[in-house]
């Protein structure tokens, strides 16, 4: 077995687009300036042309299945569905974006650990996830709490309109907001790993991705050429109003509500005047914990 995953992961709407934008512009372009076509290099594991090349997975298989059944099969066959072949490329290791809870279903872990070859997982403030998450699926903000807590939540795997003999969702499981943190960040991998927040890739985004490039030199001895000019260009190719300008003149793959663009407002601290009271009280009295852990203040 092969070292051959990289899993960029997050809780969906925390900041992935952002940190592959980051990863993609810092290592697959000579000069560090983003566009969209970069963003093919870190693809999504949860695309549904993966669970065709496995045997168990197939569509007549999945499709005879309950939500429950569902995930515990696709994660059965995470070996198979996260070998490099069935993955598709021949490099010696490859990025791949993630939103699936990092621990297990049902006693089946989503990690294999000989594949693993590295992990960064983002995070953001609860509170303004919701409000995203809310805008991203045209849901109302207390939808987008129920989703956060429960704790058998999941989404689809991509291209399903693709591939319409898969005629039923094929779950990606997620679980709380708060479970899915967990199942990341007190885990103990085996391969490097690395925890960023959406606030400081947002706020502080110089001295992020000095500590993208540091970690990466130290864990893989990979050198940055050019590294002062990559990222000046970072910098400005990936600030938010360039990306949304981006998005409104080329349209972009991964936004799925024609209501709103998927680089909406890209700020912290929105929930301020997109919550009220008892719906700001319940994300802190539901993830306290986790969100003192995090660093993260409460309302007043």
């Amino acid at each position: 077995m092969t070292k051959h995953i990289f899993w960029i992961a997050s809780y969906p709407k925390s900041g992935n687009t952002l940190l592959r934008s980051v990863l993609c512009s810092l290592f697959f372009s000579d000069t560090g300036i983003f566009n969209f076509q970069l963003l093919k290099k870190i693809v999504a594991f949860e695309e549904v042309s993966r669970l065709r090349k496995c045997h168990n997975t197939r569509a007549e298989i999945i499709n005879s299945k309950n939500w429950k059944e569902k995930n515990l099969l696709i994660f059965e066959n995470m070996s198979e569905i996260q070998n490099k072949s069935n993955l598709g490329f021949n490099e010696d290791f490859a990025f791949f974006k993630t939103h699936f809870n990092g621990k297990n279903f049902n006693g089946k872990s989503f990690f294999i650990n000989d594949y693993l070859r590295g992990i960064i997982y983002i995070y953001r403030d609860p509170r303004d996830v919701c409000v995203s998450w809310a805008r991203h699926t045209d849901l109302s903000i207390d939808a987008s709490i129920d989703f956060m807590l429960n704790e058998t939540a999941s989404i689809k795997w991509a291209d399903e309109e693709k591939f319409k003999d898969y005629k039923s969702n094929v779950p990606v499981y997620l679980s709380s907001w708060e479970n899915h943190i967990r199942s990341w960040i007190d885990n103990k991998f085996s391969c490097p790993f690395l925890i960023l927040n959406y606030e400081d890739l947002v706020y502080n985004k110089s001295d992020t991705i000095e500590k993208l490039i540091d970690f990466f030199e130290k864990n893989y001895k990979i050198k940055i050429s050019d590294k002062k000019l990559k990222i000046k260009n970072i910098l400005n190719s990936t600030s938010f109003n360039k990306l949304r300008n981006l998005e409104v003149k080329y349209g972009f793959n991964e936004s799925v509500n024609n209501k709103s663009n998927f680089f909406a407002v890209g700020k912290k601290e929105q929930w301020k005047t997109k919550l009220n009271q008892n719906q700001t009280s319940m994300l802190e009295n539901q993830f306290g914990s986790i969100m003192k852990k995090l660093g993260y203040k409460f309302n007043k």
